[in-house]
């Protein structure tokens, strides 16, 4: 979802929003990364609360740490 965040930001963090497990959970992407969680969220691969628990401070999701 796009929001008031989302266009403030020079990052576009998009907010992801819960539906389904834990509805209202939520964390911020940047646009840069709607693909990547998008195509692993639709395919099942992965579920909305690993990407979740993987949010920095700031509830935003970078990616993985590969260390």
């Amino acid at each position: 979802m796009a929001d008031a965040a989302t266009m403030g930001d020079t990052h576009h963090p998009l907010l992801a929003v819960d539906l389904s497990d834990e509805p209202g959970r939520t964390f911020r992407l940047p646009a840069q990364w709607f693909p990547d969680v998008s195509a692993n969220l639709s395919i099942a691969n992965m579920d909305f609360a690993e990407f979740a628990d993987a949010a920095d401070e700031s509830g935003t999701f970078r990616g993985f740490d590969e260390g």
